[in-house]
């Protein structure tokens, strides 16, 4: 396959110690009915058979580019290959999932659009599948895309392609492992103008019992920890962004606030001042992005700790 200098969509799959999952990976970005394409993979210092797997694909596919490099983490190796990217679309993959033949497919009237959501299954250890399946919309309000990102189940970048142009400067944080998507969309929120749910593809995300997901939802105090690091960092850009106040206003009282009311045992005495400080702080205006569910269950948090002791 000769080398595309002008690619509609760059793919970037940082690679850590994946060789068990990566070929099937890339079989699935290869197999695309969409071919107008360019892969980057970022090995980011796997001591597995990985290198080897990347640099074998690479010599088949020109359209293939494989960066080696020590291990810094994922946010890093986006990073790297972000800087490098031709296309005007990007698409995050993970290298131990994989994608169906058509979910690098834009439809013609979205190909001007910044972000295009896919559907998703979720597939477990045990073979269980999880089907999300979304239906065509298109979303042209801001407020539209604040309340669809603040209320989102899901909140990785593995289900969508999202516009380059939307991206600009806009890095991963270093040295984050944890919601690192998250964190990342959320920043290029402000720039989103439109906002499209496509159903044609949908992405095959595995559940892995040896992920930093799953070691992150088995420990609960660096749940506590990163979780407050998080509500720092998401504060910040509310600041920052006059347009973001109420989005991460909505963020930290449905995303965080929740989590850490159901591990309000483990907290300790600084951390539930934090905790305390914030539920104080709440008003009415700051959950103007919440559904209706969300701000019931939040005030409902909000009284009971005023008869919550904390040890």
């Amino acid at each position: 396959m000769t080398k595309n200098t002008n690619p509609l969509i760059s793919v970037i799959i940082p690679v850590y110690n994946a060789e068990q999952y990566l070929p099937n990976c890339l079989n699935s970005i290869l197999r695309q009915y969409h071919q107008n394409f360019e892969i980057i993979i970022v090995d980011d210092g796997s001591t597995d058979n990985s290198s080897t797997i990347c640099d074998k694909y690479a010599q088949k596919d020109s359209r293939i580019q494989v960066i080696h490099k020590k291990n810094e983490g994922v946010s890093v190796a986006r990073n790297t290959a972000l800087s490098i990217s031709k296309g005007e679309y990007i698409a995050f993959i993970d290298a131990d999932d994989d994608i169906s033949a058509d979910f690098l497919s834009i439809p013609k009237e979205l190909q001007q659009t910044d972000v295009i959501q896919k559907s998703y299954k979720c597939i477990r250890p045990n073979g269980i599948v999880s089907e999300t399946k979304i239906h065509n919309r298109l979303l042209t309000k801001w407020d539209a895309i604040a309340f669809l990102w603040v209320n989102k189940p899901n909140r990785a970048l593995w289900d969508k392609i999202i516009s380059r142009k939307i991206i600009g400067s806009n890095l991963f944080i270093p040295g984050v492992a944890i919601s690192e998507d998250f964190l990342f969309f959320t920043t290029i929120l402000p720039n989103i103008k439109t906002y499209a749910l496509c159903d044609t593809g949908h992405y095959n995300y595995y559940i892995r019992k040896n992920s930093a997901m799953s070691a992150f939802q088995r420990d609960p105090h660096e749940r506590v920890r990163i979780t407050l690091e998080h509500i720092r960092i998401i504060e910040t850009l509310g600041e920052r962004e006059k347009k973001m106040h109420y989005v991460c206003k909505g963020l930290i009282y449905e995303l965080f606030m929740y989590s850490l009311w159901n591990a309000r045992s483990l907290l300790l005495k600084e951390e539930y001042i934090t905790f305390t400080r914030l539920l104080k702080q709440m008003t009415f205006s700051d959950l103007r992005y919440l559904n209706s569910k969300w701000k019931i269950k939040m005030y409902l948090i909000k009284l009971k700790n005023t008869l919550y002791k904390h040890g």
